[in-house]
C-alpha cells in the first residue's frame, strides 16, 4: 500500500467532510437562541430508547425499521474494521492480536452479510414495491449503491489477501480460519495466479478505501448528514409531540422601551427560526414515515413534515449568504410564506401531532406552523376570511358561534346540575365539570354533555359547572395565530377558576383538557385535570356505576388530543369492552398511527377545498370494519365523523356516538 497516496486521501475527504459541514452548521449559529439543556437525564435516556435501540423506527413500520437496525448497527460494528483498513495503507502487514482479529473476523463476515441483506431489501422497496411515503430519490440510490460496494470490495478484499498472503502471514492465517465468507472466497480464487491475485487484492481494498472516504464527503452534502446529527437532535428534542403551542411575550410587545424597532412576532423569515428549528431541517432523513397517517398528506393537501423541512433547508442554504454577512437578516430575506411555502401549506395543518411522533429522530413540525400563524395573524392581518368570524365571536361573547354567552349553561336546565357559586362550595366538589363551548351551544354535543351529567351522577360523584360564568379555553384561536385573544381569553377563565379556588376539573373536550392541563400552568392556572374517559374508566373499574354489555360492532376513533398528545389510549378502549357484546372493532390505522378527523388546529371553522375531505377519508378507513358504531371522546370529532357518514350517505346504517353517550345509555344501576 502507499502512505502517500492514503494520506492524501484521507486529507481530501476530511476537508471535504469538514467544509461541506460548516456550510450548514456554522448557519445555525446566527439563528435565533433558544435553551434545550434542561431534564438532560431523560434527554439522554431518550437518545437510547431512539436513537440507539431506535423502538421508533422498528414501531412506526417493522420491517423497514429492522433493515435501518441492521445498516446502523452493522456500520457501527464495521468501524473497527475501517480503522484497520486505514492502518494497513501505513502497515500493510497489520492484523489485530489473535485473541481479537479471529472473532472479530467471524463476527465481520456476518454483519457485512447482513447488511447486504438489508441494502438488498432497500433497493427491493425503491424499485419494486414503492411505498407511497417514498419519493424518487438519486441520493438514495447512491447511498445504498455506495453501501453495498463498500461490503462486497471487504469480502473480495479478504478472499484475495487471504490466498496472496496466509500461508506466510500467521494473523492472517487466524483470520482466514474464523472468516467464513473471506475464507471460503479465498479457496475459490486460490487457483489464480500471483498476478491477478495481486491485481485483485489492490483494486479491492483501493476502491473500497476510495468509496469510504466519498462517503464521507457525500454525508453532509445531503440528507444524509442525519448520520452526524441525528443523536445531537433527539438530545435536543421536545420528546413527545408539540401539545403546547410557543407563548408570545405580549408585555414585552407592547413596551415602550423597544425603541424605533419593529416587534417580532412569531415567525416571518428563516432568520426568525430557531437554532433547532435549522438542525431539524439539516437532519430531516427524507424517510416520509411523517406522511403515513398524515391527514393532509393522504388527502392531497401541499402538506408534510417532510415537505416542509425539505424547503427550510434548501431555503437555509440558498439564502445562507444573506444570513452570515447581514447584521439585520430579517430584513433582507424574503417572507417564508409566499416565497418558501404556500399559505395553503400553512393552513392545512390540523395539529395532530403525528408527524412528531413517527419521526424516528424526534423532528419537531408545529412549532414553525404556530411561528408562522402567529406572524401571520397578529402582524400581518392575513389569514383565511372564514376565522375572521370565529376571532369576531370569541372577542364578543366568547365561543365561535358568537351566542349569548349569558346562555352557557341553559343546556343543563331541568337536570338538577348544580351551579358553582363560592371557593366554599369548590372544596366539597370532586370535579368542577368544564363543558366547553362545544357542549354548551352545539344541539349535537349538548346531547353528550347530558349524557355525561347522568353518568357522574349515577356515580354518585360531587361536581358542578360554571354555567353563564364559563369561559373558553381559547385553544382554537390559539392554533389558528391569535396569540393575543388567546391570552385573554387564558386569563378571564384562570381569574375565574382561580377565584373559586378550583383544584380538579373534568372535560369532554380533549382540546380544553390539553389547554388546561399543559397550557394554562404557564398563565397560573395549576389544575388536576381528567378527560371523561380517564373518569368513566375509573367509574366503572372501581365498581361505582354498573353497565350492562349493550352495543356491538362498534369501532373506535381516536381523538387526537388525547390520544397522541396526552397518552389517554387504553381507558376508552377499557371503556368501550365493558358496553360491548362483541370484541370492539379498530381502524387498521388506530393509537398513534389513528388518523385525525381534520377539525384541529382551528380546521373546524375553515372550509376544506383541497382534495378529499379528511372526515369523509377517515370514515371510509371505518367502512372497511363495517360497524353499526362509530364512537369518539371529542365534540369536534362527533361533528365531523357524523358529517362524514353523511358524505358516504350510510346514516341509516351507522351512527356516530360519544364514549359518554353509550355508557350512559347502557347504566343499568349504581353500585351499593
Amino acid at each position: 500500500m502507499n502512505p502517500w497516496i492514503m494520506t492524501l486521501a484521507l486529507l481530501a475527504s476530511l476537508s471535504g467532510f469538514a467544509y461541506f459541514s460548516h456550510k450548514k452548521l456554522s448557519i445555525l449559529f446566527k439563528l435565533q437562541p433558544e435553551n434545550r439543556w434542561k431534564n438532560v437525564g431523560s434527554r439522554l435516556k431518550h437518545v437510547l430508547s431512539l436513537g440507539i435501540l431506535q423502538t421508533r423506527m422498528l414501531k412506526g413500520e417493522f420491517k423497514a425499521g429492522l433493515m435501518h437496525l441492521v445498516v446502523f448497527y452493522g456500520f457501527s460494528a464495521l468501524l473497527i474494521r475501517k480503522i484497520q483498513l486505514f492502518i494497513i495503507g501505513y502497515q500493510p502487514y497489520f492484523t489485530y492480536p489473535d485473541a481479537i482479529g479471529g472473532p472479530y473476523a467471524a463476527v465481520k463476515d456476518f454483519i457485512e452479510l447482513a447488511v447486504i441483506l438489508a441494502v438488498s431489501y432497500g433497493l427491493y422497496r425503491r424499485i419494486v414495491t414503492k411505498p407511497a411515503r417514498l419519493e424518487p430519490n438519486k441520493e438514495a440510490y447512491l447511498i445504498l449503491s455506495l453501501i453495498m460496494t463498500i461490503m462486497v470490495t471487504d469480502f473480495l478484499y479478504d478472499g484475495f489477501k487471504f490466498a496472496l498472503y496466509a500461508d506466510e502471514w500467521p494473523g492472517l492465517a487466524h483470520e482466514q480460519h474464523w472468516a467464513f465468507i473471506g475464507g471460503s472466497l479465498a479457496h475459490a480464487f486460490s487457483g489464480f495466479s500471483d498476478s491477478v491475485l495481486t491485481i485483485g487484492y489492490q483494486l479491492s481494498y483501493w476502491i473500497q478505501i476510495a468509496t469510504v472516504l466519498a462517503f464521507l464527503v457525500i454525508i453532509p452534502m445531503g440528507e444524509h448528514f442525519h448520520i452526524v446529527t441525528a443523536l445531537p437532535t433527539l438530545f435536543f428534542s421536545n420528546q413527545s409531540t408539540t401539545n403546547i403551542v410557543p407563548k408570545v411575550d405580549l408585555e414585552a410587545l407592547f413596551s415602550e422601551d423597544g425603541g424605533d424597532e419593529e416587534p417580532k412576532v412569531g415567525i416571518r423569515t428563516a432568520a426568525d427560526f430557531s437554532w433547532k428549528e435549522g438542525l431539524d431541517a439539516f437532519t430531516c432523513t427524507e424517510c416520509g414515515r411523517c406522511k403515513t397517517s398524515c391527514p393532509t398528506f393522504l388527502t392531497d393537501k401541499p402538506l408534510s413534515l417532510k415537505w416542509v423541512h425539505d424547503g427550510v433547508k434548501h431555503h437555509l442554504l440558498d439564502q445562507r449568504q444573506t444570513i452570515m454577512n447581514s447584521e439585520d437578516a430579517g430584513s433582507e430575506l424574503p417572507a417564508l410564506v409566499g416565497d418558501v411555502f404556500s399559505e395553503d401549506t400553512l393552513w392545512a395543518c390540523t395539529t395532530c401531532g403525528y408527524c412528531e411522533w413517527s419521526c424516528p429522530i424526534g423532528l419537531e413540525l408545529l412549532p414553525k406552523i404556530y411561528g408562522m400563524r402567529q406572524h401571520k395573524v397578529m402582524m400581518d392581518s392575513e389569514f383565511p376570511a372564514e376565522l375572521q368570524d370565529a376571532f369576531s365571536n370569541y372577542e364578543r361573547q366568547g365561543n365561535p358561534w358568537g351566542l349569548n354567552s349569558a346562555t352557557r349553561g341553559d343546556w343543563a336546565k331541568d337536570l338538577d346540575v348544580p351551579l358553582l357559586e363560592s371557593a366554599e362550595q369548590a372544596k366539597d366538589l370532586d370535579y368542577l365539570f368544564y363543558v366547553g363551548s362545544g357542549q354548551s351551544f352545539d344541539n349535537r354535543n349538548q346531547k353528550v354533555a347530558v349524557a355525561f351529567v347522568k353518568v357522574l351522577q349515577a356515580a354518585g360523584v360531587k361536581f358542578a359547572i360554571l354555567g353563564a360564568s364559563e369561559g373558553s379555553t381559547g385553544e382554537c384561536v390559539r392554533r389558528a395565530g391569535n396569540e393575543m385573544l388567546f391570552q385573554e381569553l387564558a386569563q378571564t377563565l384562570v381569574e375565574t377558576l382561580n377565584g373559586y379556588e378550583v383544584t380538579k376539573i373534568v372535560t369532554c373536550d380533549p382540546h380544553a383538557y390539553n389547554s388546561l392541563k399543559n397550557e394554562y400552568p404557564e398563565f397560573g392556572g395549576q389544575y388536576k385535570v381528567y378527560h371523561h374517559t380517564e373518569v368513566i374508566d375509573q367509574f366503572i373499574r372501581n365498581g361505582q356505576i354498573k353497565v350492562n354489555q349493550s352495543f356491538e360492532k362498534v369501532i373506535y376513533h381516536e381523538p387526537c388530543y388525547i390520544a397522541r398528545h396526552n397518552n389517554i389510549y387504553d381507558q376508552p378502549r377499557n371503556i368501550l369492552a365493558s358496553v360491548t357484546k362483541d370484541e370492539p372493532l379498530e381502524f387498521s390505522m388506530n393509537r398513534e398511527k389513528a388518523l385525525c378527523c381534520g377539525a384541529g388546529g382551528a380546521r373546524m371553522w375553515m372550509e376544506e377545498t383541497i382534495g378529499t375531505r379528511i372526515n369523509s377519508h377517515r370514515v371510509g378507513q371505518a367502512l372497511e370494519s363495517s360497524p353499526k358504531i362509530i364512537a369518539t371522546a371529542c365534540p369536534y370529532c362527533t361533528v365531523m365523523m357524523t358529517d362524514g357518514v353523511a358524505d358516504h350517505k350510510k346514516e341509516e346504517e351507522i351512527v356516530v356516538k360519544d364514549i359518554a353517550e353509550l355508557v350512559a345509555d347502557a347504566l343499568i344501576e349504581v353500585a351499593s
